[in-house]
């Protein structure tokens, strides 16, 4: 089994508030452009690592001012 390093888990709810994206447009960014990927914790629930979606937030911020 591979070792998860989460920093601070984010629910949904806090995903969508962090990046103002829909439950829709979060899940297709995942498989087009490289959106850090939920962590299954239990049957029922994922979580993602906050750090992780602020960085890749960040990320998509510097390359459209680089443009």
């Amino acid at each position: 089994m591979e070792k998860i390093n989460l920093t601070k888990a984010a629910s949904l709810r806090d995903v969508k508030e962090i990046t103002s994206f829909s439950r829709a447009t979060i899940y297709r960014k995942i498989k087009e452009s490289g959106f850090p990927k939920p962590i299954k914790i239990s049957a029922k629930r994922v979580v993602w690592d906050e750090v992780q979606v602020k960085a890749w937030l960040n990320e998509q911020v510097s390359q459209l001012q680089t443009h």
